[in-house]
């Protein structure tokens, strides 16, 4: 599965009746063949040993035929060293971390849900108390007819026309659209505060404490090493990485982990790591002399962009910096900077510029991977992964776009994926569980 995943990380299905069928041309026999479905159903026990034996025979067949047909393919596209050396010892340390599981203390989220339902009930009823009466707040329609057509808000914009409409005729009330309202009324910060709460108590407040395991009071879930096109890894059932972690609630959910006694969890991270990363791949001497220096890069951006001392930059400014030093590698434009601060858009289009001219190679960077896309089909990290990017010859302005962005970022945040599994191989020797 993994091998197939790094020859064609676009390809969504991995499982061996559909590689048997896409790299071998076989298809394999269904388990509904030998324990039918539905009332007639029957356990795999109870089917005749004569008919069992080529059902479990061909798994193991197949899956050595693939181990040599996927084996040669690596090795024409030049991957089998990052097969050996990260992916295929990866393998069996997610397989030891997903049975070891993690400890989960559902009395903290048990009373972090009392406190935030009573918060959530408060922000309802000041919701309401605007519309006049009851209002469903996570419909889209009705949320709109209160924002639009009673408080009228996109009237207090520049240009009201900015809050896109969607095929119905009803403006959209998603998170980027009502972003653009912040300021214009109290309602829409309660609005996001209220989504806020509500996904966290329904997605892990509520829910965590329902997948703890009864045999050993863990919550384990499944680490995915073959989905990401960038080489990252995910979880699910429960997808345990997407806890918020600057919120105050999210820090609550995430301190319900706990460590058995007399043991402690240990966080460890990279600092900055995709900048650092674009630093070394572009060359950019600038932020390879403040990363050396162990100066702050946010700061060194800000001085610059806004010409303004070191002792000057007000906390605003690092912020606006530290949204285009990451924004820069994902692509971000003038009108998507806008969005994300309080700035003009002459002005975010002016500060771009200025970051372009005090890092030159990350234009050149930019530059150079999207012409690699276009006539290689692909882009790599440093250590070999590829992404294959078809819609970037898109007749698609938008899909297009969407391409070139993908092909300056992933060998950025490709390559940082790459060092956190190094990290974790080399980490899993020390520890007492894999060695």
């Amino acid at each position: 599965m993994v091998a197939a995943y790094l020859v064609n990380p676009n390809a969504r299905a991995q499982k061996l009746e559909d590689l048997a069928f896409s790299e071998l041309g076989l298809s394999m026999i269904k388990i509904e063949e030998l324990i039918s479905k539905g009332k007639d159903q029957i356990t795999f026990d109870q089917t005749d040993i004569a008919d069992a034996t080529p059902y479990a025979a061909e798994d193991a067949d197949i899956t050595y035929r693939l181990y040599d047909h996927l084996s040669k393919e690596l090795s024409e596209k030049d991957l089998t060293e990052l097969n050996e050396k990260i992916e295929a010892p990866l393998i069996s340390i997610l397989g030891e971390m997903e049975l070891s599981g993690i400890i989960l203390d559902s009395n903290k989220l048990t009373k972090s849900s009392a406190e935030i339902e009573k918060r959530i009930s408060v922000l309802r009823k000041s919701i309401e108390k605007k519309a006049g009466g009851e209002i469903n707040i996570a419909s889209p329609a009705q949320l709109s007819a209160l924002l639009f057509e009673t408080l009228k808000l996109h009237e207090k914009l520049e240009n009201p026309k900015d809050i896109k409409k969607l095929k119905g005729g009803n403006h959209s009330t998603n998170a980027q659209e009502l972003e653009k309202l912040r300021g214009t009324d109290p309602i829409i910060d309660a609005i996001f505060e209220f989504r806020e709460l509500t996904k966290l108590k329904n997605t892990y407040i509520d829910v965590l404490p329902n997948l703890v395991s009864k045999k050993d009071d863990r919550i384990h879930t499944s680490f995915n090493q073959a989905i990401t096109q960038t080489g990252r890894l995910s979880s699910s059932d429960p997808n345990l990485q997407n806890i918020p972690i600057r919120s105050e609630e999210g820090k609550k959910i995430r301190e319900a982990f706990v460590a058995e006694n007399d043991k402690f969890l240990l966080s460890a991270d990279y600092s900055q790591i995709e900048l650092r990363v674009v630093a070394h791949i572009a060359r950019v001497e600038k932020m390879i002399t403040t990363f050396k220096e162990k100066r702050d890069i946010h700061g060194e951006t800000a001085a610059a962009v806004f010409d303004v001392n070191q002792k000057e930059i007000t906390h605003a400014q690092r912020r606006i910096a530290k949204i285009i030093n990451f924004g820069i590698l994902y692509g971000v434009s003038a009108h998507g900077l806008k969005q994300q601060t309080s700035i003009s858009y002459e002005e975010a289009r002016d500060l771009i510029k200025k970051y372009f001219e005090l890092y030159p190679e990350i234009k050149s960077y930019s530059d150079k991977m999207i012409s690699q896309a276009k006539e290689l089909g692909y882009v790599e990290t440093i250590f070999g992964r590829r992404r294959y990017l078809p819609e970037i010859k898109s007749a698609n302005f938008a899909v297009r776009g969407a391409a070139e962005r993908m092909a300056v970022n992933m060998p950025i945040q490709g390559t940082a994926a790459d060092l956190i599994k190094l990290a974790m191989i080399d980490i899993a020797k020390e520890l007492p569980l894999f060695s």
